[in-house]
């Protein structure tokens, strides 16, 4: 249950910064260099074969450890308050 509801707010949280503009690049004269895309292989929920690969940048891989930490810590904290949303 646990990594089924993780592997839905990881493939949320993807979508959402997927849909997100990256921000416009200085004008400095010379043009910026793309930063490096690090890819990373993950398990959907509920499967031992499929694998899915992610490339995302450094910033956008912390972006989304952010942001499932964030949803994280929601879900405990409504648990604790017995499921009542704040």
């Amino acid at each position: 249950m646990r990594r089924m509801i993780a592997g839905m707010l990881l493939a949320t949280m993807t979508q959402a910064l997927a849909a997100q503009q990256p921000p416009a690049a200085p004008q400095t004269g010379s043009p910026a260099k793309p930063e490096r895309k690090i890819c990373k292989q993950s398990a959907p929920s509920g499967s031992l074969i499929e694998t899915r690969r992610e490339c995302h940048t450094r910033e956008e891989w912390n972006r989304i450890a952010q942001a499932a930490r964030a949803n994280g810590q929601d879900i405990v904290d409504r648990a604790a308050s017995g499921g009542q949303s704040q």
